[in-house]
C-alpha cells in the first residue's frame, strides 16, 4: 500500500494554523471533542450530560443515542488531552492511509463496539461511561495494522522514553488492559471500552480494507461486468407517415406550442428516422 501525504499550504502572509496540516476528519473529531469539552465546563448542564453519556440504566429507558454520543464526552481535562494527544500524533497518517471515509467510519466503530463492550460487562447499570478513549484505541489498532514495524517512542510518566515497534506498544497495551480489567473491574476506569476498540480497529483494517480476500472478489466482480456481453436495446418502430403529416398540419394551423409532449417525441423520432 502506498499514498502520498498532502499538506495544504496556508494562504501568502499568513502563518499555518494548528489544524493546516491535519487531514478533515481528524481536524474534525478533534475540534468537535474540544468544542463539547468547553460547552459542558463552562455551561455545567448536568441534566443534558447524563443523557448524552454512556450507561446501562439509560439504554434500558431507550437512550439508544448514547453508544455514539459518550465518546464526544470527557470527565476532565487529562482525559480529553490524552485522547486528543493520540488523535493528533497518529490519526492523521491512519486517515491519509485509509482515506477519510474509511477513516471515519473505523473511528466511530470502535466508539461504538467499545461502548457497547462496556456495557456488557458494566458492573453498576447506573455507572456512566464518557470519552473517546475507545476509538482512539482502534486508532492505535489501525496504525499498528498498517505499520506494524514503525518506531515509536512512549514518554513513560512524560520523562522516560520507551522505544517500541507499534504492533508491540499495541499489545502490550491491550496486555496491560485485560489484566486491569480483570483485577479491578470497579476502578471507573472503561479498560473493556479500551479492549474491544482496539480489537475493532484491528478488525476494520485488516479485514475490511485491507483484505486480500475482499480485494479479489471485487476485483472479480468488476471483471464480470466489464465481460458482459452488451446486449443493444431494441429501437423503437419508426413513427406512422399519416400521424407525422397530421402533426405537421397541426403546426400550420395552431403552431408548435399547441402541440402535446406525445406528439413532440413522435416528431423528434421522425427527424431522426426519415
Amino acid at each position: 500500500m502506498s499514498y502520498r501525504p498532502y499538506y495544504p499550504q496556508p494562504p501568502a502572509g499568513r502563518s499555518p494554523g494548528f489544524f493546516a496540516n491535519l487531514p478533515p476528519v481528524c481536524a474534525g473529531l478533534i475540534k468537535a471533542n474540544v468544542g463539547v469539552f468547553l460547552f459542558f465546563w463552562l455551561l455545567r448542564p448536568g441534566t443534558l450530560y447524563a443523557l448524552l453519556a454512556l450507561s446501562v440504566d439509560g439504554m434500558r429507558h431507550g437512550l439508544f443515542w448514547q453508544p455514539v454520543t459518550y465518546m464526544f464526552l470527557h470527565g476532565g481535562f487529562m482525559h480529553l488531552l490524552f485522547n486528543m494527544f493520540t488523535l493528533y500524533f497518529l490519526g492523521p497518517e491512519t486517515e491519509r492511509a485509509m482515506g477519510s471515509k474509511h477513516f471515519l467510519a473505523m473511528y466511530l466503530l470502535s466508539g461504538l463496539l467499545g461502548g457497547l463492550g462496556w456495557l456488557w460487562l458494566s458492573p453498576h447499570p447506573h455507572a456512566l461511561c464518557v470519552g473517546a478513549s475507545g476509538a482512539v484505541y482502534g486508532i492505535l489498532a489501525a496504525f499498528a495494522t498498517l505499520y506494524p514495524r514503525r518506531q515509536l517512542t512512549l514518554l513513560i510518566f512524560f520523562v522516560f522514553p520507551v522505544t517500541l515497534q507499534a504492533w508491540q506498544l499495541v499489545a502490550g497495551l491491550a496486555l496491560i488492559e485485560f489484566v486491569l480489567a480483570n483485577n479491578d473491574p470497579t476502578s471507573g476506569i472503561a479498560h473493556t471500552a479500551h479492549l474491544a476498540g482496539a480489537f475493532a480497529g484491528f478488525l476494520y483494517v485488516d479485514q475490511l480494507f485491507e483484505s486480500a480476500t475482499l480485494r479479489r472478489l471485487w476485483g472479480r466482480l468488476r471483471d464480470y461486468v466489464a465481460q458482459r456481453p452488451h446486449v443493444p436495446r431494441a429501437a423503437p418502430p419508426p413513427p406512422d407517415q399519416a400521424e407525422v403529416d397530421r402533426i405537421l398540419d397541426k403546426i400550420s394551423a395552431q403552431g408548435i406550442q399547441s402541440l402535446t409532449k406525445a406528439e413532440r417525441q413522435i416528431l423528434h423520432r421522425a427527424s431522426r428516422t426519415f
